[in-house]
């Protein structure tokens, strides 16, 4: 497993004149990957809702393009987050806002993602990703996202969806940089793999593989 360095320009670099919110730094970054895999077949799957906007960028990445190809699905790893209703006939997933573990963040990403269509799956991410898979069998991948931090849901996420990310596909790590649990299960995956993991040039930036 090797590292490179990527460098490009912050988001305040470029709009030097516009009061920077927490991380609108990672918008450039982000749109590069995306650019990436903009004209691939396949679903963008984001494991772990945060503070992180990713999703929302990629989504408005999406309508800015025109792009409707690929499908949007979100797994959360904390089972508490969520609850299913029924609303004329038909599940629909929803926050539980009374939930102490719930940020208003993550209340608005789910109230846009109903809007723009985003699936968020409910339930451990330890079962609702294999339940996923079974109902998706064909699901193919062009942008995973890992936002989970510990080591347990991270190797998870990686052995069930990482082999249908597509060649060329982006592995987005946002934690990587943290040396923790979801660090060490990536590093586990790829133990004795030829693989680049490379970064830009933000402390805190995404480190990303593009799969050959």
């Amino acid at each position: 497993m090797r590292k490179s360095l990527v460098s490009y320009p912050t988001e305040s670099e470029i709009l030097y004149s516009k009061k920077v919110v927490p991380n609108a730094e990672r918008l450039v970054p982000y749109y590069e990957l995306y650019k990436l895999i903009n004209h691939a077949e396949g679903s963008i799957i984001k494991c772990g809702i945060s503070a992180d906007e990713a999703f929302s960028y990629f989504s408005f990445f999406k309508r800015i393009g025109g792009n409707n190809r690929h499908p949007m699905v979100s797994f959360e790893k904390n089972p508490s987050v969520f609850e299913t209703v029924e609303v004329n006939n038909e599940t629909v997933t929803l926050v539980k806002t009374r939930s102490k573990q719930v940020t208003e963040t993550q209340i608005d990403l789910i109230k846009q993602a109903r809007i723009e269509n985003i699936d968020f799956l409910p339930g451990q991410l330890t079962d609702s990703i294999p339940e996923y898979l079974i109902a998706n069998p064909e699901l193919k991948i062009a942008l995973l996202t890992i936002d989970l931090d510990d080591y347990e849901n991270t190797i998870t996420a990686m052995q069930y969806l990482y082999p249908r990310l597509i060649g060329g596909g982006v592995l987005i790590i946002n934690n990587y940089y943290k040396r923790d649990g979801e660090s060490a299960a990536v590093e586990e995956y790829f133990k004795g793999k030829e693989v680049f993991i490379r970064h830009f040039s933000l402390e805190k930036g995404p480190h990303y593989i593009i799969k050959d």
